[in-house]
């Protein structure tokens, strides 16, 4: 007994000399530091384990990062010394130039990696024995069952992964005419019989039905052709091989170990001997007779990735997370086990750590499913941003996109300001910009520009709203109560401005005009000293060096220091000053309370609109389906589609970035979605919406000044009217 005793006494004592006086970490007292990212369902890792690293000798410590890619910059910029990471990841460490070494696998299952595809197909589709035939040879016209299209967690491969599989037997598209998605599919097309590909072939459900009502020879197999979506039976790997073995279609891609496991538990319903493993060289191997089958393509398994500097330390770490071969599940080891995602598996060492381009190259296939040569001359999406962290989002989220095969590539130009995004967008020097409802009138009207999707959120309350504010010592009680009151707004001739103007001039039942000239005592409209010398028409603004404030903290300034009566802002900087979260020196104790728009009692504003939008040119049909697929793409891969998620997401598209809020895209976005969704629930139900009302009410122009003052520069007279085209 003793002698078990002191054993384990030694044992113990080697493991924590072992691992203790690390000191090439970043941490503190020079620990490791692990960059944790975690998972969108309720279950948080890193709230439970990591204080069990930092409460012991473990030598680690945690760093939660918001998604793999920031755990990669942080680790460019040694920040952190190590983190799991995905083999897609490591393309992204290429294309970035980020220096790193990968230093363990961590296996989910015994066997050398994630997935291994290989192509099975009917015999009868094979040639004769003596004959020599090309893949594509043999493949031309016969029945394709393909594993499946959409985001799901059954699907072994990504669309990348997918793509680079279909163009080693097709032969490609590069038609001018056509978008990237539809050249694709007229090469699979074009290629094969009768087929199921079953699944969203691009994410907007109208255009989805237009391509396969086009192609409809893909969709023939399927066991509902006319539906052909991820509800069909032979939809998925599980899927695609009922449609082989039933005799729908006679080949099909899937994974290694799962052929031989579905084939192995349907005796006397499938045949093996009628089917074969089709090599990429044009032979074939009997299923029955090959444990290790030819693979067409390889995918690794996750991986311990760590800086150069700490790769040996990581490497040490890792060893001794097992005590004579066996995973230790309590303590500090069991802890960072579960951060590692090892899930009982023990993390399969590389000695000596290996590049990530060297590592990539054992996998077949992988690596070259990365550097497919596009169609001439390549086409890409430009994005206009307008600062130096919205652009370094924008190119993170490109690498994101490459990765994961969305094309056409983003690109990103930065510019001085929005304004400037928007003309570069109306000039064609870039492509789209995101901004605010404040560009609606403005981008249609005098840039012939159109909001091609929108950012939503089915909270309504997060969407930017125009409420009117008063003093709550104030007697004023309902709309009509303003007239003859000072009023402040956040901007001329923005969201706000055309709200309130298109309301009063609705329920005073006069013109904008006649409601300039004389509902308002006096207004301040931040922007309208560019056109007017009417000094009256600033005098409730607030002045600073000889420049007005303006955005809705001006407007609310205004009200608070009693320079206006009545300030038109959101419920959103109305919810802040409440909450004391406005951190300037003239925020006083002043309450003020909401006047509601009398025909909108349940939510009180006198509009509402989307967060925020993507504008882009009123361009051929083909080339905003373009940038309309790949903006949705990037929704659905790294946006909130999946919020019970339990890994850590590559890359956010909404959230904090670099420790800021609302880069590039709003934070409380759900989704980019096109004008269709403000007829849906809970969209149509919510009245006055903004978007909306700009394809059935003409807008107030600010041509309409010229009879409210007298001064107003000649160049405003001529801009031309709101035409009704903002909806797809």
């Amino acid at each position: 007994m003793c002698v078990k005793m002191c054993l384990k006494v030694l044992l113990l004592f080697v493991f924590v000399s072992s691992v203790s006086p690390q000191g090439s970490g970043s941490g503190t007292d020079g620990k490791l530091r692990l960059c944790v990212v975690e998972g969108r369902g309720s279950y948080k890792r890193a709230s439970k384990y990591c204080p069990v690293l930092e409460q012991s000798d473990s030598g680690v410590e945690c760093v939660i990062g918001q998604d793999r890619l920031d755990c990669l910059r942080r680790m460019s910029k040694g920040a952190v010394d190590f983190g799991v990471f995905s083999p897609e990841d490591l393309i992204a460490t290429q294309w970035a130039d980020i220096n790193v070494l990968v230093t363990d696998e961590v296996r989910q299952r015994p066997r050398k990696y994630a997935s291994s595809i290989v192509a099975v197909i009917n015999k009868s589709l094979l040639p004769e024995l003596d004959t020599v035939s090309s893949v594509h040879s043999i493949l031309k016209r016969s029945s394709m069952c393909h594993i499946g299209l959409g985001a799901d967690e059954r699907r072994p491969l990504s669309e990348t992964l997918t793509e680079y599989l279909e163009s080693l037997v097709t032969r490609k598209s590069c038609n001018e005419t056509l978008s990237v998605a539809e050249n694709r599919i007229k090469a699979m097309a074009d290629m094969f019989g009768n087929s199921c590909r079953a699944g969203p072939w691009v994410l907007d459900a109208s255009r989805d039905a237009e391509l396969k009502a086009l192609f409809p020879s893909l969709c023939a197999a399927c066991d509902r052709p006319s539906k052909c979506d991820r509800h069909d039976r032979y939809w998925g790997p599980s899927g695609a091989l009922t449609c082989l073995v039933e005799g729908a279609g006679n080949f099909t891609w899937a994974e290694a170990d799962f052929v031989g496991g579905y084939f192995g538990s349907r005796t006397g319903v499938a045949n093996t001997e009628d089917f074969a493993y089709l090599c990429r060289d044009g032979t074939w191997q009997e299923i029955h007779e090959n444990k290790e089958p030819c693979v067409w393509l390889r995918r690794p398994w996750p991986l311990l990735v760590a800086k150069t500097k700490a790769a040996e330390e990581v490497s040490r770490l890792a060893a001794n997370l097992t005590n004579a071969g066996v995973v230790v599940s309590g303590g500090w080891r069991g802890a960072l086990t579960a951060l590692l995602e090892a899930n009982g598996a023990l993390p399969a060492p590389l000695r000596p750590p290996s590049t990530p381009l060297d590592y990539l190259a054992g996998a077949g296939g992988f690596r070259e499913a990365y550097s497919q040569a596009g169609c001439t001359p390549s086409r890409h999406i430009v994005m206009c941003t307008t600062s130096i962290l919205e652009q370094n989002k924008c190119e993170w989220l490109s690498e994101a996109g490459a990765v994961y095969g969305v094309e056409p590539a983003v690109q990103c130009l930065r510019k001085e300001d929005r304004e400037a995004c928007m003309v570069a967008v109306k000039n064609g020097t870039c492509d789209v910009t995101v901004a605010s409802g404040d560009w609606l009138v403005r981008a249609e009207r005098d840039m012939s520009l159109i909001p091609i999707l929108h950012e939503t959120t089915p909270i309504i309350n997060q969407s930017t709203t125009v409420v009117a504010y008063v003093r709550e010592d104030s007697k004023l009680f309902k709309m009509a109560d303003l007239k003859g009151t000072r009023a402040a707004f956040p901007s001329f001739d923005g969201l706000a401005w055309h709200s309130v103007l298109r309301y009063l001039a609705n329920i005073e039942k006069n013109t904008c005009k006649d409601i300039l000239k004389g509902f308002f005592k006096s207004i301040c409209a931040p922007g309208t000293e560019k056109y007017l010398t009417d000094s009256k028409w600033m005098e409730g603004c607030v002045m600073e060096e000889g420049k007005v404030v303006g955005g809705e903290w001006g407007a609310l300034r205004s009200l608070v220091e009693g320079k206006s009566d009545v300030a038109f802002l959101s419920m959103a900087t109305y919810n802040q000053y409440v909450a004391k979260q406005i951190p300037e020196p003239w925020v006083k104790d002043i309450k003020i309370k909401p006047i509601c728009a009398e025909d909108n009692e349940n939510y009180c504003f006198l509009s509402w609109s989307n967060i925020g939008h993507v504008f882009a040119k009123k361009t051929t049909i083909m080339r905003r389906q373009e940038i309309v697929n790949v903006m949705t793409k990037l929704d659905q891969l790294f946006g909130k589609h999946n919020p019970n998620q339990a890994s850590a997401v590559m890359f956010s598209l909404y959230g904090p970035y670099n420790h800021q809020n609302n880069i590039l895209f709003h934070d409380n976005t759900k989704a980019l979605s096109t004008s269709d969704v403000l007829r849906t629930h809970p969209f149509d139900k919510v009245p006055l919406n903004f978007e909306r009302s700009l394809k059935d009410v003409d807008s107030c122009h600010v041509s309409d000044l010229t009879g409210a003052v007298g001064n107003v520069v000649p160049k405003l007279v001529l801009i031309v009217s709101m035409v009704s085209v903002l909806f797809l």
